[in-house]
């Protein structure tokens, strides 16, 4: 399915056209660029093979060397004119039947190639000449071709949709773990159990509404994924574009689509952690709409519709707002950890014919889809053990080849960080010798054997599905403590932030992550305790994480300058910041009684005295008001003052309308200060 033809004359300037060719393969993916000498297979029929790549072919690039105009030895005359020339038979083809050409002009190699001249041309391509070429010099090579790159989208927008979707996964090989047959896209058991949710599914995006967003949520291995894509390929029957977004960040090629007059169906998976990304596609389907009648439909996978939507639905934007606004209850279908009748025996003979082996009888475990798959194949690998997840990864770890220490460590930080491209996975590649204390160069080599245990579209992918991530982090992390110190170092905020997700939404289910998790707090607390609240609002179970950290906040010393931060930071968030708003307000008191300790120690004499409310505050503090105040925040903490009767000295219902206006208070002031 080409989509760019690479139109050359092999004696003119060749690898001019080899350099464009592979920089538009890097970009647009090799199935969408034909180069007869790179996209032929050895033994086809070089006309019907060229025919066919010009019929399917959406936008002609003619490369024009020096040398494209010369003399044909035997004739005297321009090869352009010789009968059977193969340049100007493509450039005919593609004027005749409607296909854009964009010629371009070779600069420095080292003559510099110019424009044909209409009289220089046979008479049924000579409009070729008036058509605006494009110069490529090797002194701008990068700009020339990204100029090239957006003319080409111009002309031809789909060329977007492979860069836009997550492309389908290579075929399985035994380099590969075995757990990479669990991956959704591959769809190597029959979907089924969810027909019920795919139908609805199926209901709304033919609505009749220009724009809409729905959200599905579950637990961990409960098929989200799964589901969305069979919904993809139910609607790319149907002529939709339609796929899970891929790459960092998807909104300009999907503003690109406005140009396609076809419905669009994107999903983001993963939702929780995409927010920014999400904004940015608002924006896209908003210039969509702007420009075409064709609908766009977007849905988000996540584990919690928590605070991280609400905040998308009370956006300042009304665009933004209006958009993501149906999302709320009522624009969410929540999925049972495993749907009803869920066939074992059918996933065991899938996944044993892929392998080649013959099924093995065993009994239907419970559990979630997920877990039920993998105890499917665990029983083809003739392997046990009553968590098929942890079964698999030990498994997967004694196939690989190489250091499995420096593997591991190299899969749990992709884990943690979740590289969204080539760039992302790059930057983590050059970080590596910082963790293992190895030269780059057999840091590459580890690089190689983990990208062929756990193949993906970059060199380094989080190993999914995110379950079994989990369980490679917490085996990890166990012997390799020191990882998260080094982190809190190296790793960038935005991969930080996806690190404590990562190890949030872990820690119910591995309560040995406590340990790192505490230590990569205390490595920088002050910076840490900002990004904690970010991703406090992406979690399905926060109490354990939100608690884990509180404790740890109130083994430090904060200053007044901390705690209005700390302050700052809470007035924001649901009810899982509970246990920090606590321990923000522990700080505080315990901020100001050190303040009041100075102003004694000093008979009562300060050069700054302490702001009015503060100063109150600190006149009136007793430890039945820290109990009272620290449980009005953190109704969780068993701080609440209890009479003698073991009842609370205030209703339940009293505590929560001063929480609330508490939080509001607070909300209320970091409004003022942001305006």
């Amino acid at each position: 399915m080409p989509g760019v033809f690479v139109n050359y004359r092999v004696k003119d300037n060749p690898y001019g056209a080899a350099s464009i060719t592979q920089v538009l393969r890097d970009h647009f993916g090799p199935h969408l660029v034909f180069r007869d000498a790179v996209s032929m297979e050895p033994g086809t029929h070089y006309p019907s093979e060229i025919r066919r790549a010009l019929h399917e072919a959406e936008v002609l690039v003619a490369v024009i060397g020096p040398r494209w105009l010369e003399e044909d030895p035997v004739t005297h005359r321009p090869r352009i004119e010789s009968e059977g020339d193969w340049v100007h038979d493509e450039i005919a083809y593609a004027l005749a039947h409607g296909i854009p050409v964009v010629p371009v002009l070779l600069m420095d190699t080292p003559e510099n190639a110019r424009r044909p001249r209409h009289d220089e041309l046979p008479p049924d391509i000579r409009r070729f000449a008036s058509i605006q070429a494009q110069t490529m010099s090797h002194r701008r090579f990068h700009k020339d071709m990204a100029e090239l790159v957006e003319r080409l989208v111009d002309l031809a927008p789909s060329l977007v949709v492979p860069r836009l979707f997550v492309q389908p996964p290579a075929p399985f090989t035994p380099d590969a773990a075995p757990s990479t047959l669990l991956h959704p896209e591959r769809a190597v058991v029959p979907f089924h159990g969810r027909e019920r949710e795919l139908a609805d599914l199926v209901a709304w995006a033919h609505d009749s509404a220009p724009n809409s967003t729905k959200l599905v949520v579950g637990p961990a291995g409960s098929g989200r994924t799964r589901l969305a894509v069979e919904l993809c390929r139910r609607m790319a029957a149907d002529g939709w574009l339609a796929g899970l977004l891929g790459g960092q960040a998807p909104a300009a090629q999907i503003r690109r689509t406005s140009a396609i007059d076809r419905p669009l169906l994107a999903v983001v998976d993963d939702a929780e952690l995409r927010s920014e990304q999400l904004l940015a596609l608002a924006e896209a389907v908003s210039a969509r709409s702007a420009v075409h009648d064709a609908p766009t439909r977007l849905l988000m996978l996540g584990r919690t519709d928590g605070s991280w939507l609400r905040e998308l639905r009370e956006h300042r934007d009304e665009r933004v707002a209006a958009l993501f606004r149906p999302s709320g209850r009522a624009g969410t279908i929540t999925l049972r950890p495993a749907p009803a009748g869920v066939s074992f025996s059918t996933a065991v003979e899938a996944f044993a014919d892929v392998l080649g082996t013959r099924p093995i009888p065993a009994t239907a475990p419970d559990g979630t889809l997920l877990e039920i798959h993998a105890h499917a194949l665990n029983s083809v690998l003739g392997r046990t053990g009553p968590d098929p997840l942890a079964v698999l990864h030990r498994h997967d770890m004694a196939r690989a080849d190489g250091d499995t220490s420096a593997l591991a460590v190299i899969g749990t930080l992709a884990t943690l960080c979740i590289p969204a491209s080539a760039e992302q996975a790059e930057a983590l590649v050059v970080r590596l010798p910082d963790f293992l204390g190895q030269e780059p160069q057999a840091v590459r080599a580890h690089v190689e054997s983990w990208s062929r245990l756990h193949p993906g579209p970059h060199p380094v992918d989080a190993v999914r599905p995110g379950a079994l991530g989990e369980h490679l982090v917490a085996a990890t992390l166990a012997t390799h403590p020191a990882l998260v110190t080094t982190m809190a170092v190296v790793f960038p905020d935005e991969w930080l932030v996806t690190a404590l997700t990562v190890l949030g939404r872990a820690l119910p289910r591995h309560p040995g992550l406590l340990g790192p998790i505490t230590a990569l707090f205390h490595a920088d607390p002050r910076k840490l305790e900002r990004l904690v609240h970010v991703a406090l609002t992406r979690l399905d179970e926060p109490e354990p994480f939100a608690r884990a950290i509180a404790n740890e906040m109130g083994k430090l010393d904060w200053s007044l300058q901390d705690v209005m931060s700390l302050l700052q930071n809470v007035s924001t968030g649901d009810q899982a910041h509970d246990p920090i708003r606590g321990a923000a307000l522990e700080a505080m008191l315990k901020a100001a009684s050190g303040f009041t300790d100075q102003l004694q120690a000093h008979g009562g004499q300060a050069p700054h005295p302490p702001p009015e409310p503060l100063g109150r505050l600190i006149g009136n503090l007793t430890n039945l008001a820290r109990d009272f105040v620290v449980g009005m925040a953190d109704p969780g903490s068993g701080r609440t003052p209890t009479g003698p009767d073991g009842k609370p000295l205030l209703p339940p219902q009293a505590l929560g309308m001063l929480r609330d206006m508490y939080i509001a208070h607070l909300r209320e002031k970091r409004d003022e200060q942001d305006g």
